[in-house]
């Protein structure tokens, strides 16, 4: 049985994202839709292994505005829904997240998505607390895994007392952790599913209906005040007075977490007023005023941007004008960039507080570690068709004069943008500056959100760049995700661009969830497979191809003529992931090797990129990791004096 499907009372060790589904299901959830992204895709991962024991509706939906739609939809015929995304998620959901709350939702509707401070995961340390404060919404944010199971659950009953989405903010030190969690009992009752389209508003879910935006804008300003007692009234918001204190401390979070530890650390609980939120917005103004009193410092701990100093700075100026106020913007005592822990937040305290702390042991030892570590970029697995198809593009590039611009998107190919670079750049240079590609990692010169490469490439060329090739890449995932509407774009204003489409059938990065061009649904059913070729050719693109992308030649052609051809090209690379391959068929011994005698230690097979290829620098001749080698045979096709082999006799 699943884990989040244990029996109520029990004590589990649970990931923060396990106990975020268990609040779910304690709940009483109806439907869930999400679109995976590191650190929130194991919200959607345990509710679909709990599934066929339970009687929600779930999916992996496009992408997260889709999802957001789908639970939205739900949530207005009074189901209890929830979606579930990374904070860049929420960046494509904007639209109809911002404009749900100018109504509200019937069901209780829940919104989970997880940060990444550190950008452990993620192009950005974006804080999504400031996007909860600009909807309006009330926003949670668990301090552990206990709190993540309770809080999700709660949020559902908030939601329909307040009539709106309830938002719970995660981060990858909850998501991605695991600590102990008490089970409570699971609701088996299910809201009533119907629909009135004048529900308690007129027109209630047409932001445009009579009497329009500004008067639905007014009933979410109402619902305000209701969600302030709430918060001031929260068990997950606790204020611990000490008597004559002059230091008052404030956190939320996994930082609270943090800032408590400190305090013990210091010696200090009989000095420091200590005021915990687990509802950081609204603002429980009744529990801050009481901890202002008498203060002459107030600390503000939080993981990630100033969020909640920002809205007691506001309160403290017109209630407390002579607290001073410590935290990551005036008096700063945090980096406004990256994570804290109690180290940093243990420093912190200490300073302001004018205490001294020992030298902590362990710095030393973390500075010899950091010596004899030796810096290295990630890898693309052995043996992945993304190797190919970067190998091919490289071949296919060399016919064309001038500095070539490849577009990145998001996905596991995204490491061809990773690499540590090898040759010697010119960051002074105005011009256009070639520099040669030694590895794949080193390929992709832009790199930014999901769908941004395609965009960015017909900008390139549609200014009149004319120093070389104008490439975009992106996986068959992100393709359905968010590059549609910019082949359309391309077709429509004549680009003249080549889009390579890396197909390897899942969504891979995130942890090979399943996508339209899969051919199974979320649940590992068949399902139709998405046709990505026949879409290409409906929008209009003239120049469309399929190429093996285990097939170096084939693959380079394709390439090589769409590059030659004017305007916009596709070419769609083929090659399942290869970890998928060797989970359905065991993989047995591995059948490449190395003819030593023919090798002459020229390093292209090393220029490959892949993690299986070695090379001896004593010997100078390359060999074959066969722990991780895949058999996949791009190395193979691509040595040039035919020393590498795949079957035969072992030297």
């Amino acid at each position: 049985m699943s884990a989040i499907l244990q029996e109520s009372g029990k004590k589990v060790l649970l990931m923060g994202n396990e106990a975020i589904a268990r609040g779910a299901v304690e709940a009483g959830i109806q439907l869930i839709a999400a679109y995976p992204g590191t650190p929130a895709s194991e919200v959607c991962e345990a509710l679909i292994d709990a599934a066929d024991d339970s009687d929600y509706y779930i999916e992996w939906s496009t992408n997260e505005k889709v999802a957001f739609e789908v639970a939205a939809g739900a949530s207005i015929v009074g189901a209890r829904a929830m979606t579930a995304m990374k904070n860049a998620g929420l960046n494509v959901a904007m639209d109809t997240y911002m404009t749900l709350p100018y109504g509200g939702v019937k069901g209780g509707m829940v919104i989970v998505v997880a940060d990444d401070p550190n950008a452990h995961y993620s192009s950005t340390e974006q804080d999504t607390r400031f996007l909860a404060v600009y909807a309006e919404l009330p926003c949670f944010e668990p301090m552990d895994q206990q709190e993540a199971k309770d809080m999700t659950r709660d949020a559902f009953e908030i939601s329909e007392q307040l009539e709106l989405p309830v938002f719970v903010r995660s981060v990858s030190r909850i998501s991605h952790a695991s600590g102990d969690v008490t089970l409570g009992p699971v609701q088996k009752k299910r809201n009533t599913v119907a629909f009135n389209k004048h529900y308690k508003l007129p027109y209630r879910w047409n932001v445009y209906g009579a009497p329009g935006a500004v008067s639905k804008h007014e009933w979410l300003k109402g619902v305000f005040p209701k969600a302030r007692r709430i918060a001031n009234k929260s068990r997950y918001n606790s204020l611990e007075l000490v008597n004559g204190s002059k230091v008052g401390v404030i956190s939320s979070g996994v930082a609270a977490s943090y800032s408590r530890e400190a305090v013990s650390r210091l010696g200090i609980e009989d000095r420091v007023s200590f005021l915990k939120l687990g509802i950081v917005y609204p603002l429980p103004d009744e529990l801050l005023g009481r901890l202002l009193i008498g203060l002459d410092a107030l600390i503000v701990v939080e993981e990630g941007d100033p969020v909640v100093e920002q809205l007691v700075r506001s309160y403290a100026k017109e209630n407390a004008c002579g607290v001073r106020i410590f935290g990551k913007s005036y008096n700063q005592i945090f980096k406004p960039f990256g994570e804290i822990n109690t180290d940093i937040v243990s420093k912190a305290i200490a300073g302001v507080m004018d205490i001294t702390i020992p030298d902590d042991p362990r710095e030393s030892v973390r500075k010899k570690v950091s010596e004899i570590v030796a810096p290295r970029s990630s890898t693309l697995c052995a043996g992945c068709s993304h190797l190919g198809s970067y190998w091919a593009l490289k071949k296919a590039l060399k016919a064309h004069q001038g500095v070539h611009i490849i577009n990145g998107d998001i996905g596991c190919y995204e490491q061809g943008g990773y690499g540590l670079f090898a040759s010697k750049t010119d960051v002074n240079d105005k011009n256009s500056k070639k520099y040669p590609v030694l590895s794949p990692y080193e390929i992709l010169d832009t790199i930014y959100v999901m769908g941004s490469g395609i965009g960015l490439a017909q900008g390139q060329a549609q200014v009149g760049y004319k120093g070389g090739k104008v490439v975009a890449v992106a996986g068959d995932s992100t393709f359905i995700h968010a590059t549609l509407p910019a082949l359309v774009n391309a077709v429509y204003q004549k680009a003249d661009i080549t889009f390579l489409i890396f197909d390897n059938r899942w969504t891979a990065m995130t942890g090979h969830q399943v996508n339209p061009n899969t051919g199974l649904d979320t649940l590992g059913r068949k399902a139709r497979v998405f046709d990505i070729a026949g879409v290409v050719k409906s929008m209009g693109v003239e120049s469309v191809s399929t190429a093996d992308a285990y097939n170096l030649e084939e693959a380079e052609n394709e390439i090589s003529n769409a590059l030659a051809f004017e305007g916009p090209s596709v070419v769609i690379l083929k090659g399942e992931c290869m970890l998928q391959v060797l989970r359905r068929a065991k993989k047995k011994k591995t059948e490449t090797w190395v003819d030593e005698e023919t090798c002459t230690g020229c390093r292209q097979c090393i220029q490959l990129g892949c993690p299986a290829v070695t090379f001896n620098k004593e010997k100078k001749k390359a060999g074959i990791d066969e722990i991780n080698c895949t058999d996949c045979g791009l190395c193979e096709q691509v040595c040039p004096y035919s020393a590498i082999k795949v079957g035969g006799k072992h030297k």
